[in-house]
């Protein structure tokens, strides 16, 4: 159910409507955003959702942890927040404090795989920590493949999560198809 919820209110917003366009994934922008955790990308252009550490005076913002807003490399590359039906349905982000500076994190749309900001020692900063194929990793990035459908009910292909092993740093892919 979540995957359905995840991937209609991925088309409900989408920026066109020709969801038979597909991106070339090696050929899209990868951002480099201060404070940047990860990012999201879809068909069926280039924009991207930007999910950033927030941060005052060195300290994580308890209310609003992470920043949530768009580049819209396809309008060149103007950052835009997102409107209320993107923050409500499909990219916003809920957060709970888990104590020591660390919070879990749901996507709304995708609230059943929480993710978890926490300070990395070996990185020494913060990042995004997810289960991606059975591994604790770093999140990178997340990719949804839309092969076609409507605007209300695009046809999901997959989704990509790709991040770092928190082990070794190796990099680690995860394809999810919805049932």
């Amino acid at each position: 159910m979540s995957f359905v919820l995840l991937f209609s209110a991925l088309g409900l917003i989408a920026q066109e409507s020709k969801f038979n366009k597909k991106v070339v994934v090696d050929q899209l922008p990868v951002p480099n955003e201060k404070k940047q955790l990860f990012y999201l990308q879809r068909d069926p252009d280039e924009n991207t959702v930007i999910y950033q550490l927030n941060m005052t005076d060195s300290v994580i913002d308890p209310d609003e942890p992470i920043n949530v807003y768009w580049i819209r490399y396809a309008e060149g590359g103007v950052r835009k927040d997102l409107n209320f039906i993107q923050r409500t349905m499909a990219y916003g982000i809920s957060h709970k404090p888990l104590g020591n500076g660390s919070y879990e994190l749901r996507l709304t749309a995708y609230k059943s795989r929480p993710l978890r900001l926490s300070y990395c020692d070996k990185s020494k900063k913060y990042v995004v920590y997810a289960s991606i194929d059975n591994r604790e990793a770093i999140l990178d990035r997340i990719f949804v493949r839309i092969d076609g459908g409507s605007q209300f009910n695009p046809d999901i292909a997959y989704f990509e999560l790709k991040g770092r092993d928190t082990a070794t740093f190796a990099p680690v892919t995860e394809r999810i198809k919805p049932d």
